[in-house]
């Protein structure tokens, strides 16, 4: 539950294994999937674009030498001449693929110019999909969330895409309006009964006046999505992103978080309250199955270090905690006896 009910929705969603985590790229890099495969990333979203069925079954053959899935893109073009039958044609193509996951309708919709793409078309687009392939779920990303509810019918998977580090923000300058913003998008989620993809900022070096996460930021924006309910997190974009950044921020998340995944998809602990002395701390405990030990998530809404106290309602005798940047120091206030062990991830 939010600690904070009157500042933050509260979501206690029910999710599932696979907790996903990927990369975005291009169908033409297709030594990509061993790249990535032993650095925690389980699933790519290609871009396609125009590209030969031959491109296309190279990259997911490679994939299949891999745990790694594909998010696989159906060609704009299919899309927006409403060649539906062409559509069926791609599903059938690659329908029985190991190595597809699911299928990415479109990128933005919203924002396309002219003028959006028809929500009318995309459902049936979306119908014709579902008639050749009914065990795969259909995504859709949107950048724009006041426009997102038209599509609804359209999908199974709703995608959010915001990177708010720009050149002229300073560090954590962002945080209230994407806070905000998340929020209200998992809200819609919540309501449609559809599962969660946010795609988070991995690029920068001026690109498209963008810089790159601090490690505090990306953090933020990583463990935020994982408290607000995200089913999977995407990354966007492999072939724009830094080796040195994703070696000294990404990766190593990615490595600490994939050992909770058990605890975060057995949901938050409802009987174990935790009380927070900051108005703009949340906090979130999820119990480890098969252990009487906990890993608790608190994320920092403030833009800078504060001090803060947690008061727990159980007994631990151990305390393992991990903080983050923007948390100068945190104090427990627990009961000296017991037999459980908390995780904190700050």
């Amino acid at each position: 539950m939010s600690l904070n009910p009157k500042k933050y929705l509260s979501f206690n969603r029910k999710r599932s294994l696979p907790f996903l985590l990927g990369w975005y790229d291009n169908i033409n890099n297709i030594d990509v999937p061993i790249k990535v495969s032993s650095r925690g990333i389980d699933l790519l979203m290609p871009y396609v674009e125009k590209e030969s069925e031959i491109k296309i079954q190279a990259f997911l053959d490679a994939s299949k030498k891999t745990r790694i899935k594909i998010l696989l893109e159906i060609p704009r073009t299919l899309i927006k001449s409403e060649n539906i039958s062409g559509v069926k044609d791609f599903i059938r193509t690659y329908k029985n693929h190991p190595s597809v996951y699911a299928w990415y309708l479109y990128d933005e919709p919203e924002m396309e110019q002219p003028t959006p793409l028809s929500p009318n078309l995309l459902k049936q687009v979306y119908t014709a999909i579902k008639e050749e392939d009914k065990s795969k779920p259909v995504a859709l990303v949107f950048s724009k969330i006041d426009k997102i509810e038209p599509y609804s019918d359209a999908m199974d998977i709703l995608m959010w895409d915001r990177y708010p580090c720009t050149q002229d923000v300073a560090e954590f300058q962002w945080v209230s309006y994407y806070r905000e913003t998340l929020y209200k998008v998992m809200s819609l989620a919540d309501i449609k009964n559809k599962k969660f993809l946010n795609v988070l900022q991995a690029y920068g070096n001026n690109q498209f006046n963008r810089r790159l996460p601090t490690k505090a930021e990306f953090r933020y924006m990583f463990y935020l999505s994982v408290l607000v309910g995200s089913d999977g997190l995407l990354f966007w974009t492999h072939y724009r992103s830094s080796y040195s950044w994703n070696e000294s921020v990404l990766y190593p998340t990615i490595q600490e978080f994939r050992d909770y995944i058990p605890a975060i998809i057995t949901g938050e602990d409802s009987k174990n309250l935790v009380q927070v002395s900051h108005s703009n701390i949340e906090v979130k405990l999820f119990s480890i199955p098969n252990t009487t030990n906990f890993v608790m998530i608190v994320v920092n809404h403030n833009e800078t270090q504060i001090n803060f106290t947690l008061k727990l309602a159980i007994n631990i005798i151990k305390f393992v905690g991990r903080e983050s940047d923007n948390i100068k120091k945190t104090r427990y206030a627990k009961k000296d006896t017991g037999n459980s062990q908390i995780k904190s991830i700050c």
